[in-house]
């Protein structure tokens, strides 16, 4: 008698994984993401140019920055980080310097760039003024390497 429900018990168990199991290789094999790994990255601009030579003869350590071309010219960046406040700070030294900064914030989802980027910012965020600009060179060139250059 009380094995009587014991067939239809297992019988429903058995279903139940195949549905489950089926949904899930259905899910695993979609391109749908549903958390999307993306943070903000703060880019600071030093300027934008209409052409490379007006870039070269109006910045002339333009090879040590990062330069993009976009549709409008080129955009000549000095520094990347994750913190606003060390952007703050970043632009300050530069406008000492008589510089005009403009700080871009980007949408950045290459993880190992991220990750790295968060170790510079702890650096950055106890390293002297003097260190700053050197640093950020070293941030610029990681992110040549490991997003530009990925992106081809």
């Amino acid at each position: 008698m009380k094995y009587k429900f014991l067939v239809p018990i297992v019988f429903s168990i058995a279903i139940g994984l195949f549905f489950g199991k089926a949904f899930f290789d259905i899910y695993d094999s979609s391109s749908l993401t549903v958390f999307d790994e993306k943070d903000r990255i703060y880019m600071l601009q030093i300027g934008v140019y209409s052409s490379e030579s007006a870039m070269k003869s109006s910045f002339k350590d333009y090879k040590k920055y990062l330069y993009i071309k976009d549709s409008d010219g080129y955009h000549l960046y000095v520094a990347i980080t994750k913190n606003s406040q060390i952007a703050k700070r970043i632009k300050e030294l530069y406008k000492k310097d008589g510089y005009s900064i403009y700080v871009k914030e980007n949408i950045e989802d290459n993880k190992s760039f991220l990750s790295v980027l968060s170790e510079y910012d702890k650096i950055i965020d106890i390293a002297s003024d003097n260190d700053l600009k050197e640093i950020e060179k070293i941030v610029i060139s990681n992110y040549k390497e490991m997003v530009l250059e990925n992106e081809d």
